[in-house]
């Protein structure tokens, strides 16, 4: 889902949605930092609510799952890809500090 569509969506809410879809990201936002092992998908507490939603509050608390089922998730393989060196013209392969020791990216811009 695109940041749009899902802003768009959760301008939508109105009223009571609104109130109880804060709520639900208050709860959610301290579950996942009260926990120590992993993180609470939203998927997990949006099934622990059952089906007494709005149809559009259900859309929106949906948004939420797809956001966070997104992207690498803990145990993920990475991709294997090549990058240059900083500073140098040589290259290097994420595949070959498998097993060897840890890795760390950072990616940003540097404009």
């Amino acid at each position: 889902m695109l940041k749009a569509d899902r802003d768009q969506i959760l301008g939508n809410l109105q009223g009571d949605d609104r109130k109880l879809f804060r709520r639900f990201m208050d709860d959610y936002r301290a579950k996942r930092e009260g926990t120590t092992v992993g993180q609470m998908p939203a998927r997990e507490m949006l099934e622990a609510i059952g089906g007494n939603l709005t149809p559009i509050l259900r859309e929106a608390m949906e948004a939420v799952v797809a956001r966070d089922e997104m992207g690498p998730h803990v145990g993920d393989v990475p991709p294997d890809f090549e990058l240059k060196r900083a500073g140098s013209e040589e290259r290097v392969r994420l595949s070959s500090f498998k097993d060897k020791r840890p890795v760390a990216l950072i990616f940003g811009s540097y404009t």
